[in-house]
């Protein structure tokens, strides 16, 4: 859905070329009567007398050559001028001076310093800029919840294109918990606020939600209210949205927030499923193939290898660890979860693929690539062989918005990832919980008959707030 370096090029051309700020009354009024000329020698005399906004307006009015000969050079010198006295948009301005190389030389480590400086000052505009450095990596680690702090920061406050980029995030789970509920709230508030390419957006969001989402989303979003926040990146990858913005009495059911799949691993009640699913769970509850409820504890988690470990007291059947020879590139494989809850069956969903390769991204060992296609919701579901035994555990597809930055544009389809069986199994033991391991038939079963198998073991996780 969105491409991040062209979202980062729109937003910053956004801000060069928006409407020009007057830096004090006299050149204001010229503006005003469209006499540019004098606007500029008015500015020129007050950034002069060393006004930040009139040397604000002053840089602005030469690099787009308003009232005069165009000069980025002398423009991004007035920016550092009142950038170095603290003025927030000239911070910003002469960031975007270092990103585009215009009247400075092309520095994205410097750029990315002054959009910082500008968005801890509250400026809107540089807060969504550094939401998307940070998740491009331009001038900066990439830190990808961070950049959703800093969206949630900037769509806090009602800028529209920050909504609609923090609405993609919660859609494909990038540096916040994936909830279609919050994209949906996002993006309808910047299609409230005409906002380019929201509506259809929107629109989309809805085919993917059952009727009672879509109204909840509506409701959210007619109680959402803008706030005053910090110069700071908000915590977007730990808070939810909707409880900020319309919180619930103390007396009120928990919320679901977003739901997830596990599976059971032992005996006693373990189940297994990715640490991105429950981290920010005020509560977890499990619902099991019987569809009864139980509340689930959260013993353990890693962020590094994305598993959980969760203990629930109803016992039901295990999962079998496959332990008796490599997995091959070119397998078969089956993936079974509860994707996309409310819009398709609550029974479970069975889909088809192969391991196409033996790593992961940059050659991540701990993961496999398969073409099994999974969908929000698969997150901690079982990856089996064809005679039912755990071989991976999903964990995500590689999405729009990060193949977008790594490709240049192109987005690959049906690439998507899965934990190990045995990074999975080492978690465990490691948390004392001996997994149980099967060995396979020479023969392979059909798919319908590892699904059979899979149902007893699979539950649905659902996280509440």
């Amino acid at each position: 859905m969105l491409r991040c370096r062209a979202a980062l090029a729109g937003a910053i051309l956004l801000m060069l070329s928006g409407p020009v700020e007057a830096g004090y009354d006299e050149a204001r009024a010229a503006i005003a009567r469209s006499d540019f000329g004098i606007a500029l020698s008015e500015a020129r005399k007050g950034a002069e007398a060393g006004d930040p906004r009139a040397q604000v307006l002053l840089g602005q009015m030469l690099l787009k050559g308003v009232g005069g000969k165009k000069d980025a050079s002398e423009a991004a010198r007035w920016f550092r001028a009142a950038a170095e006295k603290g003025n927030a948009v000239g911070q910003r301005e002469l960031g975007g001076c270092y990103f585009a190389g215009d009247g400075a030389a092309k520095d994205p480590k410097e750029a990315a310093a002054w959009y910082r400086k500008a968005a801890e000052q509250r400026d809107t505009p540089a807060q969504l800029v550094s939401a998307l450095l940070l998740l491009d990596g331009q001038g900066v680690a990439k830190d990808e919840p961070q950049a959703a702090g800093w969206a949630r920061t900037a769509a806090d406050s009602g800028f529209p294109p920050a909504q609609m980029l923090l609405s993609g995030l919660y859609r494909q789970g990038i540096g916040v918990q994936q909830d279609i509920l919050q994209a949906y709230m996002w993006m309808s508030l910047a299609a409230s606020a005409k906002e380019p390419k929201a509506a259809g957006a929107k629109r989309d969001l809805a085919k993917e939600m059952s009727k009672e989402q879509v109204k909840e989303g509506d409701q959210l979003a007619k109680a959402w209210r803008p706030s005053e926040t910090k110069g700071a990146p908000q915590t977007a990858a730990v808070t939810s949205a909707s409880a900020a913005a319309t919180p619930a009495p103390p007396s009120a059911e928990p919320r679901l927030r977003g739901t997830g799949t596990g599976f059971t691993v032992s005996n006693q009640g373990h189940v297994l499923t990715n640490d991105h699913v429950v981290r920010a769970c005020k509560s977890v509850r499990v619902r099991h193939p019987d569809e009864s409820l139980s509340t689930a504890k959260i013993l353990a988690g890693s962020r590094n290898d994305d598993l959980a470990l969760l203990k629930v007291d109803k016992i039901g059947a295990v999962a079998p660890f496959r332990s008796d020879k490599d997995l091959r590139q070119g397998e078969q494989v089956v993936a079974f979860g509860f994707p996309l809850s409310g819009v398709l069956a609550s029974s479970g969903n069975l889909t088809i693929g192969n391991v196409t390769a033996l790593a992961g991204l940059r050659n991540d060992e701990r993961f496999l690539q398969t073409s099994t296609p999974i969908q929000p919701g698969n997150s901690g579901g079982p990856l089996l062989d064809m005679n039912g035994r755990v071989v991976g555990v999903t964990t995500a597809s590689i999405s729009t918005l990060k193949a977008s930055a790594a490709t240049g544009g192109a987005v690959p389809q049906n690439v998507n990832f899965a934990i190990k069986g045995e990074v999975a199994a080492a978690f465990l033991e490691k948390q004392g919980v001996s997994v149980s391991t099967a060995g396979g038939s020479s023969r392979a079963t059909k798919p319908a008959d590892v699904g059979d198998r899979a149902k007893r073991f699979t539950v649905r996780v659902e996280c509440l707030s």
